[in-house]
Formats: structure tokens, sequence, C-alpha cells
């Protein structure tokens, strides 16, 4: 089976409209998402609306967490705040109804997913280093284990202390595709981010996902050009922080 992963959607419509074609163009047998789909961007109504629509499994991240919650605000800096206060306002009760039903963890295909962590999903660490992800690793109940949070692709391999796979390796030039395949093999342990659908921060403006086939272990992390222009008036007209438009066009 052949996986489409998506993660840190954030409301960018153009973003995961551009993922989508992408992972449609490889022949995906399924997609899942792990986790905020809403939060920063300007279009959180449809966005929920696709994921719902093409994802047999989502998890919740803190953003979702945080329309439903007002108390989790308070951890957010300020314009994550005021975008997630207008994203409460904007969303009606079955959207809000369906980011609260989401699970913290889930699993599909013998994957585990998450958002953030498996060791505690509602405190939302930032999984980053070596020491970090092997702790995860350990929490996994399963070989191989995905989460977002980051925002930064990576992939950490249990068996070799301090490997750590970055973007930054193979990103090529932002304004074309561009690929790199990385084979999960066994017997070693694995933990996959995607990186972030709709808000890099590793000074890629490019969409992330990522294809996974499940037969042959092997792993395909993608950056996908989009219309970053268009995402940025959404921000804007939907009267989200200016802040959160002008960072798309620098990936970061």
């Amino acid at each position: 089976m052949l996986i489409g992963i998506l993660a840190d959607v954030h409301a960018n419509l153009q973003a995961l409209e551009a993922a989508l074609v992408w992972l449609d163009a490889r022949g995906v047998d399924d997609l899942v998402c792990l986790g905020d789909v809403v939060g920063y961007g300007g279009d959180p109504e449809r966005c929920i609306e696709l994921v719902q629509e093409r994802c047999s499994v989502t998890v919740r991240g803190n953003h979702d967490h945080a329309v439903f919650d007002p108390a989790l605000r308070k951890e957010f800096n300020d314009h994550a705040r005021q975008a997630i206060e207008r994203h409460a306002e904007i969303l009606n009760e079955d959207e809000v109804a369906w980011l609260r039903s989401l699970p913290e963890v889930a699993s599909r295909e013998e994957l585990a997913l998450g958002h953030a962590s498996f060791i505690d999903p509602t405190a939302y660490p930032y999984v980053t280093d070596a020491s970090q992800a092997a702790a995860e690793i350990e929490a996994m109940p399963v070989r191989i284990g995905f989460i977002g949070h980051t925002h930064v692709p990576a992939v950490f391999r249990a068996a070799e202390a301090g490997e750590l796979e970055r973007a930054g390796s193979w990103a090529g030039t932002p304004g074309e595709p561009g690929e790199v395949s990385v084979r999960l093999e066994g017997p070693h342990r694995f933990l996959v981010n995607p990186g972030s659908v709709g808000q890099p921060r590793d000074r890629d403006p490019r969409a992330a996902c990522a294809a996974f086939e499940t037969d042959g272990e092997i792993l395909v992390l993608a950056r996908i050009p989009y219309d970053i222009a268009a995402a940025q008036r959404a921000i804007v007209e939907r009267g989200m922080p200016a802040f959160e438009a002008s960072r798309l066009a620098y990936g970061m």
C-alpha cells in the first residue's frame, strides 16, 4: 500500500491542494494527516473539508486542540494566538466538533501516527534531536512512526545515534519540485517527520509532504511549489496577522 502523509496544513488551502495533486499523481492508496489542520492560514473551513474527504486517519494537533480549548492558547505566541482566536470565530459547530473528536495518536498499516509526541501527546514537545527522537521511538508500539509539529522534515534512525537527515540536504531549487527516497528497512526503528504542508520552517517555502510504500518500506519526501501569493492574500483577507502571510515567502 502507498500511503500519503500530510502534516501541519495550517489552513493553507493552496499548499494543501498542491500536495494533493502530487500525492494523487503518485497513485497513493490512502492518506493520513498528522494534525494541525487549522491555525495561521486563511482557509480553515475548506482545509477541514478536504482533510475530512481525503484522509482515512487524522490526529489532533495543538492548534486543532486550541480551537476548542482556550486555556491552551496561553502557550502560543501573540500572532499564533490571534490567528487561532480568529479561526475559533470562523469555524462552525460541526467543524469544531470534528476537531474535538480527533484522536491524539492513531495507527495505520502498522505505522504509529501522532502530532508531536507518543510519550505525552498533549504536552506538544518539539522533537528536534536524536536523544529526543530515541525516547519517542522507545514509546512507539511499532517499528515506524510519523509525527509533525516542528515543520521541518527529518528522518531519525534508532540504530545509529545522532543520525538525522533534514530537508536542507536534498531540497534542491525552491522553484521546482524536489523528491528524495529513503528506505526504512528493518530491523531498524524509525521516526519520520514529513515537514509542513502549509507553513514550512526550514527556509524552503515549498509545501512538504511524503508518501510511504509499506511493502518496500520506501519513503519519498517531497517539496512542491504552490501559489504563495494567493495563500498570503487569504490570510490578510480573513483577518489573520500579517506576519503569518509574510513568513510564507521565506519558509520560516
